[in-house]
């Protein structure tokens, strides 16, 4: 099987994936135990959108799938909690206890978190069952956030994976503290291929400039999971992906890399979340709970005016 035909088996793989033993153009097998990553980012709603994309339920049914047949790291790239309507009156505990049902992995903060109190952030860090890493942002007295982790390591298919995340830095509160996100990144890769990772992933919340940048000055970083730009990317730099969805579970990536330290290979492979993916009960059960929530605190809908030209609005 020719290079090309690997990499389209490998993004079918997405909702059914690839069990076989399967071979490059030069012959040489892929082996069967591949490091998989399913990433969202940017996601302020649960729910789907008007247009009948999205929706987090979806994404679960895929991670479920996923899952099924071998080990899958569900991951989001930052911005969960702040800003949306519900999470004007909730603060994002309906965005943890959604992803909670979910079963999310990693997250690493986005700047839209820093926009709630550091007591608030916290309580939502402690109700989440998933891990939250952020190797830059901490206390403005430099202490970290409780429960969040610099970095760590996970070993997935027989490979020590190590992982860190990004934010980018902003005029958050007075209460938070973001270093140079360049500085912090060495500082952990030197730190995990210390550790004895076999391949080193950044979780990031910046732009797509600043994501290649950190892949070229970074060889030993073999793959950037990013957020912050709401639209769908798949960037290559020598040879590595920096990969992110667009916002409010449109779409997630799905990222397969197979071989070793020193060689990995990588395929990306987008997921379109429609009306064709059937939604995970549990969490849609979860979503519409908070829903009627938010339904009982508003009331009925009504009209409050008319306008003879359309509005121009991303959701």
């Amino acid at each position: 099987m020719r290079a090309r035909g690997v990499r389209r088996l490998l993004l079918g793989a997405a909702l059914l994936v690839t069990t076989a033993c399967m071979s490059t153009g030069a012959g040489k097998p892929i082996p069967l135990n591949p490091v998989r990553f399913l990433l969202v980012n940017d996601v302020y709603v649960a729910d789907t959108m008007a247009d009948g994309t999205g929706g987090l339920a979806r994404v679960a049914t895929v991670r479920t799938r996923l899952a099924d047949q071998g080990p899958i790291l569900f991951v989001l790239a930052g911005d969960v909690l702040s800003p949306s309507l519900l999470s004007k009156y909730y603060n994002g505990h309906q965005m943890v206890e959604a992803f909670n049902a979910a079963r999310l992995d990693l997250a690493t903060f986005g700047n839209h978190e820093f926009e709630l109190p550091l007591d608030t952030l916290e309580a939502r860090i402690a109700e989440s069952d998933f891990r939250w890493i952020s190797t830059n942002c901490g206390r403005a007295d430099g202490t970290p956030i409780a429960k969040v982790l610099p970095w760590d390591t996970l070993r997935v298919s027989g490979h020590k994976v190590g992982l860190f995340g990004l934010t980018l830095i902003g005029a958050y509160r007075k209460a938070y503290r973001c270093t140079d996100p360049d500085s912090a990144a060495h500082l952990a890769i030197d730190t995990l291929v210390a550790q004895g990772a076999d391949l080193v992933v950044a979780i990031t919340h910046q732009t797509i400039e600043a994501d290649r940048n950190l892949l070229s000055r970074e060889p030993r970083l073999d793959l950037i999971l990013g957020g912050h730009e709401h639209e769908r990317h798949d960037s290559v730099v020598s040879g590595r992906h920096v990969v992110k969805a667009d916002a409010n579970s449109r779409t997630a990536q799905f990222v397969t890399l197979w071989g070793g330290k020193g060689d990995w290979r990588e395929a990306v492979g987008l997921v379109k979340m429609d009306n064709r993916l059937p939604d995970d009960t549990i969490v849609a059960a979860v979503v519409e709970r908070w829903e009627d929530s938010l339904r009982a605190r508003l009331g009925p809908e009504r009209s409050l005016g008319n306008t003879s030209v359309p509005i121009d609005a991303r959701d």
